[in-house]
């Protein structure tokens, strides 16, 4: 075998390699987190049941983008209140995924659980206003 014949099949074994890996890394993939919430409340009103500290978030996209996403980056998932009657009562709460971080490439597929009910009671020391 010649020299030359040897140089071409180690460059051909290379980009074989380097192919493969490009191919893996473009594989689609899902990770879950557990990301915190972030709540703005109505001023003098308090939950009469503690709303969540963290919903689970599935995000989806290559694998290799995956790889290197912190949780952190994607940032707190803030919830929107929905209340019945003024500031104080039932009500509901809503995830809103669209206002979380996501990188490029990377799409937010499902937030669980995405809405829930809530109690709102007057703060203690809240006083009413006519």
């Amino acid at each position: 075998m010649r020299r030359s014949d040897l140089r071409l099949r180690l460059l051909a074994l290379g980009i074989a390699v380097a192919l493969v890996i490009l191919v893996h890394g473009e594989k689609r993939a899902a990770l879950t987190y557990a990301l915190p919430v972030a709540v703005s409340l109505p001023a003098g009103v308090a939950p009469a049941a503690p709303l969540p500290a963290a919903l689970s978030v599935t995000v989806s996209g290559p694998w290799a983008r995956l790889r290197n996403l912190a949780p952190a980056a994607l940032g707190p998932i803030p919830l929107e209140l929905s209340l019945s009657r003024g500031s104080a009562g039932a009500g509901s709460w809503y995830a809103r995924p669209e206002l979380l971080h996501v990188p490029r490439g990377l799409r937010v597929d499902a937030v669980h659980p995405s809405q829930g009910a809530v109690e709102l009671l007057a703060a203690p020391g809240a006083t009413s206003q006519p």
